[in-house]
Parts: structure tokens; C-alpha cells; sequence
């Protein structure tokens, strides 16, 4: 059994077929899985700079992103698995996003709030990084972001957006609202908007 099957194996049937199609949607994950690996598991990583010293370089398409994040709920009781797999997947949004993908739309229903999921991301001001996310996250997501846009269709938890730039966040969750007037900064061009039974109400 190679390494993929193996770490396939404890999943149930109709999560197991949708996690198979990562090794059908046209690239094979096994390097970057490897990689993902050693991150997680090294504790000498234990902070950004470290994390980067090894850079990711592989480009997915925005349902190769999806589909591999769902893929690494292998590794959810991780201590280190929120926010490392965080810092992983804005990685791979930037490097698609750089080779002319757009539209990211990512399912953490099944998995524990992410930290740190789409931080550091920098698009153009006529044509933003668009992240839509069905499901929590955790903390300090979208830091220091510039010219995107986030769709959040669960709930955030402290620290979402700060220093972020030229961004817009929308939300259907009041509450999110309140945690986001807190830390996103007002005066950096930023748009807050709640997304009221389908109507857009930005957020002074």
C-alpha cells in the first residue's frame, strides 16, 4: 500500500470517494502530500519564517486546492495541524492565483477551525483574490491580506483580517460582524458587508 492509500484508509465510503478524486483531478499529490508532512511534523518549524524556509512551489487549480485541504483531515489532531495547514493552503491559493486562477471555494464543514487560512494572500486591485468558505475558521485568517475577497459562510474567530489592505468581507453571521468591526482596520480601504436574507448591507 503506498503512502495515499495508506493515509486514505480510516475514511468512510462517501468521504473516501470524494477524497479519491484527488488523485483523479489531474495531478498527482504524492510530493506535495510528502511536503505537507514534513511541515506538519517538523519541530523546528514553529513560526511564519520557519515555515517558509522550505517555499511552496506547486500550482493547483482551485478545485485541486479543495479537494487536497479535504485530503489532510488525516492529520486533524495534529497539535500543529490549524495552523500550519493554514499558512500551507494560502500558499497554494497565492501560487494558483499567480498563474491566472481565481474563484477559491473551500469546505471546512468536516474539519477543525483552520488559523491563519488565506493570510499574506496579495491580488490586483482590478482583479481580486476571491475566497469563499463554507464552513469556521480560526483564528488570525486573512492577516495582512491585500486586494481580496472573502465570502465567510460560518463562523470566524478573533483576529480575522487584521492589517489586512483594500480587501472586502462578506458574512451572513452577525456575530462575525461584530468580531470583524473589531479587527479589520477602518481606514485602509477595506469593506465590511452583511449579507442580509441575499442583500449586501456594507458596514460603516
Amino acid at each position: 500500500m503506498d503512502r495515499f492509500d495508506d493515509f486514505l484508509s480510516g475514511y468512510e465510503q462517501g468521504k473516501l470517494e470524494e477524497v479519491k478524486r484527488v488523485q483523479t483531478v489531474g495531478t498527482d499529490f504524492s510530493d506535495l502530500m510528502k511536503k505537507y508532512e514534513e511541515k506538519l511534523k517538523n519541530p523546528e518549524i514553529q513560526n511564519y519564517a520557519h515555515y517558509h524556509v522550505q517555499i511552496i512551489t506547486e500550482v493547483l487549480t482551485p478545485d485541486e486546492i479543495n479537494h487536497f485541504l479535504q485530503a489532510t483531515q488525516q492529520y486533524a489532531d495534529h497539535k500543529d495541524y490549524s495552523w500550519k495547514t493554514g499558512y500551507m493552503f494560502s500558499s497554494l491559493i497565492q501560487n494558483s492565483y499567480d498563474q491566472g486562477y481565481n474563484d477559491f471555494r473551500l469546505n471546512t464543514t468536516l474539519l477543525p477551525g483552520i488559523d491563519l487560512m488565506g493570510s499574506y494572500i496579495v491580488g490586483k486591485r482590478k482583479d481580486p483574490v476571491l475566497v469563499t468558505v463554507q464552513g469556521n475558521l480560526g483564528f488570525v485568517c486573512a492577516d495582512e491580506a491585500r486586494h481580496s475577497v472573502f465570502i465567510v459562510n460560518g463562523t470566524v474567530e478573533k483576529h480575522f483580517g487584521l492589517e489586512a489592505q483594500s480587501c472586502t468581507f462578506k458574512t451572513s453571521i452577525w456575530s462575525n460582524i461584530e468580531e470583524m468591526k473589531w479587527s479589520i482596520p477602518k481606514r485602509k480601504d477595506n469593506v465590511l458587508i452583511y449579507l442580509d436574507d441575499g442583500k449586501e448591507m456594507i458596514i460603516p
